[in-house]
């Protein structure tokens, strides 16, 4: 951690002493010292008798002994401490076979990742299999901590994943106006009452299913800072404050109002919040007059509150009594309610008026959290839903699929996992037990997995039952992470070990086996996603991390794209040229990262 500290010491009086004429005699008086003390005097004046101030002195060049000094422009203290916590990464990857065999051509059902450029070129350009790439990303979060009650903290990222090499022109001199970005600003205030949060801040709870802010998934500081005490003291007692997840590539935001507070005679603690989740046209959009920019209508706002309630011990201290062999156990419940009456129809371009229907969209997005640890035995689990509806969804549906009522909404998520230590803390192993829901449709192109392709409703269908794990919660290197973008329509085993070498080497491996809940909506029609095998050497030590991993992809018969005359399939998949078995996906994967 870099700590910069400013103290404000105040004004101190300089006493210029009485010039002494040549032929009187003179006293000595005692001064004080360059800075003010705050104790007692070190010399006393010979007390004054009452009665009519003595007069300045007349004669040119005199001043008085004691000067009257102009009051201080500002006595409140600007800032009492500075630090700046953050981090740099570099990371490179090395991607072979991820489209699986496949032409990533929409026109013959597509591909679950796509391949290098060259192999859409003109006849005759290179063409292969693999894709080398590298990132950078520095991660500044300075923090003014005013007073003890009062603290400021920010989020700034400088070169956010930006490709290495990505300098423009063969001088490499080419300016991104977009590499600094300041994504998060809020303040948190100590009340007597509880703890009041306003500005843009980081939004995460439990696991980090729904809401995740980018933070060590092994550590509850996320959900610490997120809601129910000031971030200053979410480590007391530990020895990482911030819990920085080195490989997370978004954390989740939002614009919100929150108060939290001790339920009095429980152990709980309850949040309340207000959240702009979006504000839809502002001034700007809409071509407005203004000073500043404003919301241009209410109506089309997706606002909504949230409401939760825990038992949460400190993230050292729950660490302390488990370590003590006691019982930590904690839980809690949350609640998101979103709305949003009217939206634009992003087709209509003949104004921005013309564009404004309704929309009816109303949603609640329970989720439930509960941890148990004691000794070297810890549990944890997540479960969330989404329930809610949409009156009008009609321009965001091909023609066909437009006016038939309104969309229910229904969707669900849960992890389990269970971990142990033993050999003096030095192996680690543990289960991991994830599903989220899917819907009875194909993606836009049916070869093509990644959620961002899902389709909203398929044919007649009025429901939306797709669950999306937030994507920072990262469970593998390739399957999940690349080709699908996040866990949806799965159920998923990852039994995992891990064992320290040494003080700063840890070597870690797992194995993630998936099933769709939906078959029919899978490129193959089938049940089994596919096997992943993970390995991970990492060397950590002083805040410098470097680290090698390595993951190995087995499709099964989910990701095969099938025959129109296969038995398997029957009639209806169009792969044409492109069907087949799916082939094997490598990925390897080196890190280097400074933590501060």
């Amino acid at each position: 951690m870099i700590s910069k500290y400013v103290s404000v010491v105040g004004l101190t009086r300089a006493v210029t002493a009485g010039t002494v004429l040549c032929a009187a005699a003179a006293t000595a008086v005692a001064q004080p010292g360059p800075l003010p003390t705050g104790g007692p005097p070190t010399g006393e004046d010979e007390p004054k008798p009452e009665g009519i101030a003595e007069e300045a002195p007349k004669a040119a060049g005199l001043l008085a002994t004691t000067p009257t000094l102009p009051p201080p422009r500002d006595r409140r203290k600007k800032f009492e401490v500075i630090t700046v916590d953050g981090y740099l990464r570099a990371r490179g990857d090395y991607l072979k076979n991820l489209h699986l065999g496949f032409t990533d051509d929409p026109a013959l059902g597509g591909a679950p990742f796509p391949r290098p450029l060259g192999c859409s070129g003109p006849a005759g350009s290179p063409c292969d299999d693999t894709l080398r790439t590298a990132n950078l990303r520095l991660r500044l979060e300075p923090s003014m901590q005013l007073s003890e009650t009062i603290a400021v903290h920010t989020q700034i990222d400088v070169f956010d994943n930006v490709v290495m090499g990505e300098l423009g022109g063969f001088e490499g001199s080419a300016t991104d106006e977009t590499s600094i970005v300041v994504r998060r600003a809020w303040a948190e205030v100590a009340t007597g009452l509880g703890h009041l949060k306003f500005g843009r801040m980081p939004d995460h709870f439990g696991l980090g299913i729904v809401s995740n802010s980018g933070r060590r998934a092994n550590t509850d500081y996320a959900t610490w800072e997120t809601l129910w005490q000031p971030s200053t003291l979410a480590n007391v007692g530990g020895t990482n404050p911030v819990g920085y997840d080195l490989d997370s590539d978004y954390g989740d935001t939002v614009d919100r109002l929150s108060f939290t507070a001790m339920i009095p005679g429980t152990p709980f603690r309850a949040l309340a919040a207000i959240n702009w989740w979006s504000a839809g046209k502002t001034s700007a959009d809409a071509g407005l007059p203004g000073t500043q920019p404003w919301d241009a209508d209410d109506n089309d706002d997706e606002k909504g509150w949230t409401l939760g309630v825990a038992r949460f011990d400190a993230p050292a201290d729950f660490a302390d009594k488990v370590a003590r062999g006691k019982l930590a156990m904690n839980y809690g419940l949350r609640v998101d309610r979103i709305t949003q009456d009217r939206d634009y129809d992003a087709s209509v371009t003949t104004g921005v008026a013309d564009g404004y229907i309704v929309r009816g969209y109303k949603a609640y997005r329970p989720d439930l959290w509960f941890k148990l640890g004691k000794g070297k035995l810890l549990f944890e689990a997540e479960v969330a839903a989404n329930a809610g509806s949409i009156e009008n969804f009609d321009d965001q549906l091909p023609n066909d699929q437009r006016g038939l009522g309104s969309i229910d909404i229904l969707s669900w998520g849960a992890v389990a996992r269970v971990s142990a230590r033993a050999l003096e803390d030095k192996l680690g192993f543990g289960l991991e037990i994830g599903a989220a829901s899917g819907d009875e449709s194909d993606n836009e192109v049916q070869g093509e997995i990644h959620v961002r392709d899902a389709r909203a409703l398929s044919g007649r269908d009025r429901s939306i039952n797709r669950f999306v794990f937030d994507p920072d919660y990262d469970i593998d290197l390739i399957f999940f992470r690349e080709l699908m973008g996040a866990v949806s329509n799965a159920v998923y085993f990852r039994p995992w070990m891990s064992y320290e070498l040494t003080r700063s080497i840890t070597f870690r491996a797992q194995n993630v086996t998936a099933a769709a809940l939906k078959p029919v909506s899978t490129p193959g029609n089938s049940n089994m996603w596919g096997i992943e095998l993970d390995a991970d050497l990492s060397y950590s030590s002083n805040g410098f991390t470097a680290g090698l991993a390595y993951g190995l992809y087995l499709p099964l018969a989910a990701m095969n794209h099938p025959d129109d005359s296969s038995s398997v399939g029957g009639t209806g998949f169009n792969y044409g040229a492109n069907d087949g078995d799916a082939g094997n996906a490598h990925s390897i994967q080196a890190r280097f990262s400074v933590e501060f």
